[in-house]
């Protein structure tokens, strides 16, 4: 953390302390001023309770004063006086005791006899009172106060204290009573100032309510107070709830001297803390301005702080502009002042240069030491730094590749310029590196994909080149054997005709197997495509070369690819892998190992290999390797272009290879080879495997017996449609010979208007696929659909899966590729008339 922040940190705690002790400095002094509240409030109800009860006892005392003179001199002799003089005696001793009301003596039955004044109603029979029965049934009784009633003398309510009257024997002889009102007592209570939501209760020992002051609102709502008996037992002024008002209160409660009376004074708790509650409110508003006034201090502070940091920060702001700038360029800055012979390097320059952030580089000989550049990049660098301080360039540009700590070489693209004085000497140099191994990768990738697409163009030239004139060649050839085939059979045995027609047959007959090598390089072979077990071929292959090998060479084969079948032809496949060891043992000469791995292979992604790009799948892939030299890098570019040879004038066509390549490409493989100088030359063939397939044996063989003599025919009429006059006329001279009938048509319109002319004419046609105007294919199609069970046979000399698939799709019976020997035509329109018939 920096010192600034320590520092702002350090001032926001002192002030949050401060604060702190603020509120609780004024919460201490609101709690010790509500104490000292409640205490003031507490001694002032307990002094007021107990003066109170004081002066209430003192009155209760003198009204026993009364009742006690009363009963003795009642005892004494008063019962002989008449009634008017006991009265009269009754009524003297109430004069100056303004609490009683009426003083009365009861005899022992509980009738009224006396009464100190007349109240207007008739003496009346109390033995049912709770004070008679208590004064008659007990003599130890005293002083006894009744509960409030209403009395029967005058219907007051009030309270009756009452006394005993003994005989002299001290039997029960009555009861003399005095009647206190409770008006009086409410008047007595009323004249004292209590206070502002202050009230006194004086109840009995068990809580009823004799007199509240001042009185509630409801006088029927409550006349018991059961818990002041538990309040006084305390002693101390209590917290509770009026049971009147419902509000809190403090209540201080009293006995009234030894009297069954408990005089109480209650005040409500929140208007004794109204003082408290004032003081709090402007405790808390200076606390407020207290805290206000901390925080803005601390503001104040914090902003003088950041005003001296502006400075600072301005100048951090100014120096990392620069280096976020390179950071967003990607890019790492180094800079070498030349006065003190130091450098300063970024961390992004670093890591470009493979260099650990704690190597330290603070010299030009730390860089020289710790940067490892390629030797063939080192005296360019060199060499481009010291024409730029020199003043031969304007600036530094140069490309080189640095080690990294992986081992891994990497492309830093690198421009600087110098900073010089008014004498042209250099001071400081800066420079900026980019990291443009992707750039070089791709440019490297993008120059090998087009060395790839220019030699696959110029193979897909040369096939169509050598496709095309194989095409031309073939018809050529066709007339050449055809006729020769035919001067042949005319020419007598053992003549020198003979003899020398059959040296042309020969030669047209590698002429003829030539053609077919060319049109499998332009894949324009077609053949029967079945599912063929590459580990039977294979197999088959190492068997047929084993013995042919010499003495010191070997075959080392591991063959694991089970039972992973291939969709082409057998005679194809067994082609290509034949050529390839073939090309081995021939490049090893009398001593090395043939090596051959066959594998099932899965490939998860998209792989380019030297010839072609194989996709995501499953592949059986062959590899063929020898021991022998190694092919050189400009033999590795031409070695699949056709006529391309090393070998010696008469060795070799140069077609052995360009026909692997042609077959493997049509089935949709690809072909890969590594070799080196001194290293084995492996070539790989990758072909896709037919899912869900498995087959067993090899390549299909011709059968070895020639079918003696040819099919003739019987006048059957057969129409014959070739554009190549030589052709045309050699097709007719083979199938008149052969006892057909044939009719000749140059081009297909011809064709087409003479069978129209009349369908039922012809029993069979022959028409070459390649005519002006309409090809033999949609020919076919048109006379199979006026006769559908026509026999037709289409020839051509470039005969593809594309012709396969238009022959099929018109309806041809037979497709057959020229040039036409007279055996193979003969048994072919054997086939087609005799399923016709």
């Amino acid at each position: 953390m920096k010192a600034a922040d320590r520092l702002r940190h350090r001032i926001v705690a002192v002030g949050a302390l401060l604060i702190v002790a603020c509120i609780g400095s004024a919460g201490y002094d609101g709690w010790r001023l509500h104490q000292q509240i409640m205490m003031a409030n507490e001694r002032e109800l307990g002094n007021l309770s107990k003066a109170l009860a004081e002066q209430s006892l003192r009155s209760l005392q003198a009204v026993d004063v009364v009742l006690r003179d009363a009963a003795s001199w009642y005892e004494a002799g008063g019962a002989r006086l008449d009634p008017q003089a006991v009265s009269a005696a009754l009524a003297s001793r109430t004069v100056g005791v303004p609490q009683v009301n009426v003083l009365t003596v009861i005899d022992a039955q509980g009738m009224q006899q006396y009464r100190s004044r007349d109240t207007g109603t008739p003496l009346a029979d109390v033995s049912d009172r709770p004070y008679f029965t208590a004064q008659r049934d007990a003599r130890g009784v005293g002083l006894f106060i009744s509960k409030p009633m209403l009395t029967r003398t005058e219907g007051l309510a009030g309270l009756v204290v009452s006394r005993r009257i003994d005989r002299p024997d001290g039997s029960f002889a009555g009861v003399v009573t005095a009647i206190v009102t409770l008006q009086h007592l409410e008047g007595m209570y009323s004249a004292i100032r209590l206070g502002e939501r202050s009230s006194l209760l004086l109840t009995l020992n068990d809580g009823t309510l004799i007199v509240r002051q001042p009185g509630a609102d409801d006088p029927k709502r409550q006349q018991s107070f059961p818990g002041l008996a538990a309040l006084k037992e305390r002693g101390v002024v209590a917290h509770a709830v009026d049971p009147i008002d419902g509000r809190r209160k403090l209540i201080s409660a009293v006995d009234v001297g030894k009297r069954p009376l408990i005089l109480a004074i209650m005040r409500d708790e929140d208007y004794a803390l109204r003082p408290w509650y004032d003081e709090m409110l402007s405790s808390g508003i200076r606390t407020v301005l207290l805290i206000l006034l901390v925080v803005l201090t601390i503001v104040g502070l914090l902003r003088q702080l950041r005003r001296q940091e502006s400075g600072e920060q301005a100048l951090r702001q100014s120096e990392e502009r620069y280096a976020m700038a390179m950071e967003a360029a990607n890019e790492g800055h180094a800079e070498w002042n030349f006065a003190h012979n130091t450098v300063f390097v970024s961390d992004k320059w670093r890591a470009l240069h493979g260099v650990d952030a704690s190597v330290p580089l603070g010299t030009p000989v730390d860089v020289l030491r710790h940067v490892q550049l390629h030797p063939d990049d080192a005296p360019h660098a060199r060499q481009a730094i010291e024409d730029h301080l020199a003043g031969r360039t304007h600036a530094i540009e140069l490309e080189y590749r640095v080690r990294h700590a992986d081992g891994n070489w990497r492309w830093i693209h690198a421009r600087g310029r110098c900073v010089r004085d008014e004498a042209g000497a250099a001071l400081r140099l800066f420079g900026a590196a980019t990291d443009v191994s992707a750039r070089k990768l791709a440019e490297a990738d993008k120059a090998r994909l087009e060395t790839r697409l220019q030699q696959t163009q110029r193979l897909e030239a040369l096939g169509t080149l050598s496709g095309g004139i194989a095409h031309d060649f073939n018809n050529i050839l066709g007339a050449i054997l055809g006729f020769g085939e035919m001067a042949q059979q005319q020419a007598p045995a053992g003549s020198a005709m003979r003899r020398h027609i059959d040296r042309v047959m020969q030669a047209g007959a590698r002429a003829r197997l030539l053609v077919r090598r060319i049109l499998d390089f332009s894949r324009s072979g077609i053949a029967e495509r079945v599912p063929v077990n590459m580990q039977a071929l294979v197999e088959e292959v190492i068997s047929m070369l084993t013995p042919t090998l010499p003495p010191g060479l070997r075959v080392d084969a591991r063959l694991q690819s089970g039972s992973a079948a291939v969709m082409g032809d057998g005679t194809q496949l067994y082609q290509v892998v034949m050529n390839l060891c073939t090309n081995a043992v021939q490049a090893m000469g009398e001593q090395g190992v043939v090596s051959l791995r066959l594998d099932r292979v899965d490939v998860e992604q998209k792989r380019a290999l030297l010839h072609g790009d194989i996709a995501a799948g499953s592949y059986v892939c062959l590899e063929v390797g020898d021991t022998g030299p190694g092919i050189p890098p400009e033999v590795l570019q031409r070695m699949f272009d056709p006529f391309f040879t090393t070998k010696k004038v008469g060795e070799g066509t140069g077609l052995g290879l360009s026909v692997v390549h042609g077959i493997v490409a049509d089935l949709g493989g690809a072909i890969d080879v590594t070799t080196g100088s001194g290293r084995p030359t492996v070539v790989s063939v990758w072909l896709p495997v037919l899912q869900g397939q498995a087959m067993d044996g090899g390549p299909e063989q011709a059968p070895l017996d020639a079918v003696k003599g040819c099919p003739r025919g019987n006048g059957e009429v057969v129409m014959v449609v070739d554009d190549e006059q030589p052709l045309l006329e050699l097709a007719e001279e083979i199938l008149a010979s052969l006892g057909y009938e044939p009719v000749g048509f140059g081009t297909s319109e011809r064709a087409l208007a003479a069978f129209e002319a009349d369908p039922q004419r012809f029993d069979a046609v022959l028409t070459d696929e390649m005519l002006p105007g309409m090809p033999g294919s949609e020919l076919a199609r048109r006379l199979l659909a006026q006769r559908p069970a026509l026999p037709v046979a289409l020839m051509s000399g470039n005969v593809n899966v594309s012709l396969e698939q238009r022959a099929r799709s018109a309806g041809v019976s037979v497709l057959l590729h020229k040039p036409l020997g007279l055996q193979e035509l003969a048994e072919c329109m054997s086939r087609l008339i005799g399923d016709g018939s």
